[in-house]
């Protein structure tokens, strides 16, 4: 465990949800902190934006796991911050997410004992592998609503089976290709695939979204300025449109940060909620070991993608309170190609309609040397080929998209521009079954006073990044004074 800081004086690098969760969770622990974003707006992939009146969402689509009693919902209580404000609850006609494949149909339903049934009516082969699999979900549900959960830094689970690929479970319980293809859905959610996806992370996915499923009221905006508000509200000084060039390190212990203008901000603690990546790029070369940048630059990310919005005819596609998934699978079960697809409410003539799918960082490496809106004719075309090509395969669910308007089309150079991930990749370092360990030592690295946050900490996605917050002020902090100050909340 790092020992506290010597001054109660904190940087914070990113003013994503894991920066500016950070930020407050300090702030109430009574230090002084300053979170710096490289960006003119704070809120990272909560952000959305608007497009021709439309609000169009960048990175939270759906969260789960947001209900009072849940560990989201728990954060964000502790946070200070009203969820009930800020997301609308999903699930209310019985349907979260309906998967599409090749030659069957499933729906994911609210609830845990909804999910089992329509399992079992899908597979009726599996039922001795069903009995062992939602022993072991419904183990996990309860293992993430207890308190633990968050105050033992997201870590209440001993058991090593857990850790191993979800492929290979299946594999030893005999699952047909039907019950795998249903199951690696919710691997595709962190980028995972299934072969290599720890048992642990697809059970805590599938049993946050069982437990509760919401959608942002609107793209993200509302959410991003919750908590911005409250950072700033708690005293919290916010640096925006300023990158950091360099961390400053003396005799191996953070001495602050030097801005992209030349200033220099002093610290003797410094908390990276960006990549890893980049975290090693902002260091001098002698200020790490080299087995320490030899891991984090060694590192995968999961895959990178495309996301299309458009406005559709509200007229002839109504809003969706469901999430569709289009799916193919092979003979084995594996997903091989997927959409997912929402149509949310837009103005009084028009629904948004938003597509998303795999986008490889090489189909864009002619471009990669230039920056958001410089990258010319060429690459607007392709954006223009691509967006066309993904709606006319979106007729195969919904049908011509009547008055298509195509709003805006970001690539994996738009992300990598963005947020600062190097090849685009909305879910950061690939946190599968054979990288766990290399994550964790790159996680606790030997320059004192330098921590690291965000989704690239604990896990990803929404969850995943507040979660890590939790844990790195509790080792700020300090356990004993993390949990008397946050145990009554959670």
């Amino acid at each position: 465990m790092k020992k506290r800081p010597a001054d109660d004086n904190i940087l914070v690098i990113g003013a994503g949800a894991g920066g500016l969760s950070a930020g407050i969770l300090l702030l109430l622990l009574g230090y002084r902190v300053t979170v710096v974003e490289k960006n003119r707006v704070s809120g990272g992939l909560m952000r959305s934006y608007v497009r021709h009146g439309i609000d169009c969402p960048v990175g939270v689509h759906y969260v789960g796991a947001l209900g009072a009693d849940e560990p989201l919902g728990k954060m964000f209580h502790a946070l200070g911050i009203s969820a009930n404000d800020l997301f609308l609850k999903m699930g209310q006609a019985g349907v979260i997410d309906r998967y599409i494949f090749d030659d069957f149909t499933f729906d994911l339903p609210a609830g845990l004992d909804a999910y089992e049934a329509n399992l079992r009516q899908a597979c009726p082969g599996d039922q001795a592998a069903l009995d062992l699999l939602m022993k072991n979900i419904r183990k996990t549900a309860r293992a993430i609503k207890d308190p633990s959960f968050i105050l033992n830094q997201g870590d209440p689970f001993r058991n090593i089976d857990q850790f191993r690929p979800m492929g290979e479970l299946l594999d030893e319980i005999d699952a047909s290709p039907r019950l795998r293809a249903i199951l690696a859905v919710p691997c595709q959610l962190i980028g995972v695939g299934l072969t290599r996806c720890p048992v642990i992370f697809h059970h805590m996915v599938l049993a946050g979204y069982l437990l509760s499923s919401w959608r942002p009221k609107d793209g993200g905006a509302t959410l991003a300025d919750a908590l911005t508000a409250r950072f700033t509200a708690l005293g919290g000084r916010l640096i925006l449109g300023s990158g950091v060039r360099k961390i400053e390190v003396e005799n191996r212990r953070v001495a602050g940060v030097l801005l992209e203008d030349g200033e220099k901000l002093t610290a003797g603690t410094v908390v990276a909620a960006i990549h890893p990546r980049v975290i090693a790029g902002l260091l001098a070369q002698n200020d790490l070991r080299q087995t320490e940048r030899e891991r984090i630059m060694s590192l995968r990310d999961t895959e990178s993608v495309i996301v299309v919005h458009a406005a559709v005819g509200a007229g002839h596609h109504p809003a969706l309170e469901h999430n569709i998934y289009r799916l193919h699978q092979d003979r084995h079960g594996l997903i091989t190609d997927g959409f997912f697809y929402q149509i949310r409410p837009g103005d009084k003539d028009a629904n948004l309609f938003s597509a998303i799918t795999r986008s490889e960082y090489s189909q864009w490496d002619g471009w990669e040397e230039t920056t958001s809106g410089r990258r010319g004719v060429a690459y607007e075309e392709k954006k223009r080929l691509v967006a066309r090509e993904i709606t006319e395969r979106a007729a195969d669910v919904f049908g011509p998209l009547k008055n298509l308007r195509v709003l805006d089309v970001f690539t994996p150079l738009t992300v990598r521009d963005y947020v600062n991930c190097p090849w685009g990749s909305c879910y950061g370092v690939m946190r599968s079954a054979d990288q766990l360990l290399k994550i964790v030592s790159v996680g606790r690295l030997s320059v004192k006073g330098l921590f690291s946050a965000g989704q690239n900490k604990v896990a990803p996605g929404l969850l995943g990044c507040i979660l890590g917050s939790f844990q790195v002020a509790a080792e700020i902090a300090g356990v004993p004074r993390f949990t008397e100050l946050f145990r009554q909340a959670l």
